[in-house]
C-alpha cells in the first residue's frame, strides 16, 4: 500500500514539477514579445468593461469627457493629416518650376553642342 501511495506522490510531484516549468516558460515567453502581453491586457480590460454594467451616475461623468476626448482626437488626426499633405507637396516638384528647369538644362545642352561645333 505505501508502494501506490509513493507511486502517487511521484507522480504528483511530477506533475507540479511540470506546471512550474510550463508557467515559468510562458512568463519567459511573454517577456520576449511584450506586444502580445500589451494586446492582451488590452482585449481583457475591454472584456471587463463590456462585462460590467454602466450607471447613471457614470454615464453623466463620462460622456462629456468621452466627447471632448473623442474632437481632440479627431482634431489631431486632422491636424497630422494636414502636416502630411504639406510634407508630400513640398516634396513633389511644381509642374512649372519642373518644366522650366527642364527647359533652361535643354537649352545649355544646346548652347553647348552649338559651342562645340562651331570650335571643331
Amino acid at each position: 500500500m505505501s508502494n501506490g501511495t509513493s507511486t502517487q506522490s511521484g507522480q504528483t510531484a511530477s506533475q507540479t514539477t511540470s506546471t512550474t516549468d510550463k508557467a515559468r516558460q510562458v512568463v519567459g515567453d511573454l517577456g520576449d514579445n511584450p506586444i502580445a502581453l500589451l494586446a492582451g491586457g488590452v482585449a481583457l480590460g475591454v472584456l471587463v468593461g463590456v462585462l460590467l454594467p454602466r450607471v447613471a451616475k457614470e454615464r453623466e461623468l463620462l460622456d462629456p469627457l468621452g466627447r471632448t476626448l473623442a474632437q481632440r482626437a479627431t482634431a489631431a488626426a486632422q491636424a497630422a493629416k494636414e502636416a502630411g499633405r504639406q510634407e508630400i507637396d513640398a516634396l513633389i516638384p511644381d509642374k512649372d518650376a519642373t518644366k522650366e528647369r527642364v527647359s533652361a538644362f535643354f537649352g545649355t545642352v544646346t548652347e553647348a553642342a552649338k559651342g562645340a561645333a562651331q570650335q571643331a
